[in-house]
């Protein structure tokens, strides 16, 4: 994997111009996803509970095997059939490892060498815009110029559409742990991209809730496997759903709700309403018992 992080890009041509259109190419596919970053910003924000459920549900996995069985349940039940979830820097995992899609595609992607010229592998490295993989192939059909990445590009999207793979929808956040970026794929096999682009509509903002809950769950919990370190600062992962934090709060602090609320700089009835959220997620009558489930789990951690 370290090669696959580095992304190289090798060219046939060997002069300067070819560098720059390709340093053109990236600059303007960051313009590319402009369109789905308004549609993020124009749907409406998931109500907490579902955030928080997706966390808790996900913090449940006792190992990667049944992480990935809990990511491809809430996948198929936004429609979507198939998933992949990819780490762009900092990571020595299996590049198998928490995906879905067809592993006989992946095992000639990786033979052919393809990641060192896809286009989407550079564009997560400096962008966090969700963007569709069909853009960046419609940018590379109609670039007027031919060299080795623009090629490749193609070949690329001739092996997906050969297993059905018409198109697919990247959600990109900032890793939790501080080190580069993560990507979650969302798609459905026989699906054009205007079909894709009719179910993700009105998914958006749910889709990237999902991809940073998995980053989130992924880091605190299978650090070793996925980061290919078991030393990481687990006190340096931000804490993003809001109920999580008044659970974080509550549990390393000699705090009363009040206070609590004072801490996040929110009103009591907002605290209570998030603490509500907790305990029905994880099935708890009581703040003590959904404070448990969040340190068992790994959601939080527990400052002696």
């Amino acid at each position: 994997m370290a090669e696959i992080n580095q992304l190289p890009i090798q060219e046939s041509e060997s002069h300067s111009d070819s560098d720059n259109r390709i340093l053109s190419l990236l600059e303007d596919s960051r313009n590319i996803s402009q369109f789905s970053t308004t549609l993020i910003a124009n749907s409406p924000t998931p109500s907490s509970e579902v955030e928080f459920g997706y966390y808790a549900q996900l913090s449940e996995a006792r190992d990667i095997k049944e992480f990935e069985e809990k990511i491809d349940k809430l996948i198929r039940a936004l429609g979507f059939d198939e998933f992949s979830y990819f780490r762009a820097a900092g990571a020595n995992e299996d590049p198998q490892e928490l995906v879905t899609i067809s592993q006989d595609m992946l095992k000639n992607y990786y033979m052919e060498e393809f990641y060192k010229y896809d286009l989407i592998l550079n564009y997560i490295n400096v962008n966090v815009s969700p963007i569709y993989q069909s853009a960046l192939h419609d940018y590379v059909h109609n670039a007027p110029f031919e060299i080795e990445m623009t090629r490749l590009m193609k070949a690329i999207y001739a092996l997906n559409k050969s297993y059905g793979y018409y198109d697919y929808y990247n959600c990109v956040t900032k890793a939790k742990n501080g080190n580069g970026n993560v990507m979650l794929s969302v798609t459905r096999r026989g699906y054009t991209p205007v079909q894709l682009k009719d179910l993700v509509s009105g998914s958006e903002s749910t889709l990237q809730v999902l991809c940073e809950a998995i980053d989130f769950v992924a880091s605190r919990k299978f650090a070793e496997t996925l980061l290919g370190s078991s030393d990481e600062n687990e006190a340096n992962i931000a804490i993003n759903p809001r109920p999580l934090k008044v659970l974080d709060v509550l549990a390393n602090n000699d705090f009363n709700i009040s206070q609590v609320a004072d801490h996040l700089c929110i009103s009591t009835v907002t605290a209570n309403k998030h603490l509500e959220t907790a305990r029905r997620a994880f099935g708890a009558k009581t703040n003590y018992y959904a404070i448990k489930q969040a340190v068992l789990n790994g959601l939080i951690l527990y400052k002696k």
